[in-house]
């Protein structure tokens, strides 16, 4: 199963599209939230695709595509009410799409505060190794 890397910016991207909603990880359950600073832009993660990252100091993945979000994204959890404007919003922006999907190259283990550190000449870099 691919892993679902999530943007600080695209999350805020999010809230900023639907202001009255809202809007935190839980509804849309990716498996990493990565920070990324400020004046960083939405859906930064489709930058990612064909390329590699490492996560601490052990685990490499590669980025091959998104996640086409379904109406799960609007249901209501916990706190969360129920609100069809947040896959409209992603629809309307971003063809629906939201996040990048990567496979393990070189697992490990990943730990809160880990930084992912994306790899510049990924054809070099011998992640297995």
């Amino acid at each position: 199963m691919p892993v679902s890397v999530l943007t600080t910016a695209t999350l805020d991207w999010v809230r900023s599209a639907v202001p009255d909603v809202p809007v935190d990880e839980r509804r849309f359950r990716p498996n990493l939230l990565v920070r990324t600073p400020s004046g960083t832009p939405p859906f930064v993660e489709d930058e990612w695709f064909g390329s590699k990252a490492r996560i601490g100091d052990a685990v490499g993945i590669a980025f091959v595509r998104s996640s086409d979000r379904c109406v799960m994204t609007n249901e209501a959890q916990q706190e969360l009410p129920h609100s069809p404007l947040i896959l409209r919003a992603i629809t309307q922006a971003h063809d629906m799409r939201q996040d990048g999907l990567a496979t393990v190259v070189s697992p490990g283990q990943v730990r809160i505060g880990d930084p992912l550190v994306l790899l510049q000449d990924p054809s070099r870099v011998d992640l297995a190794g």
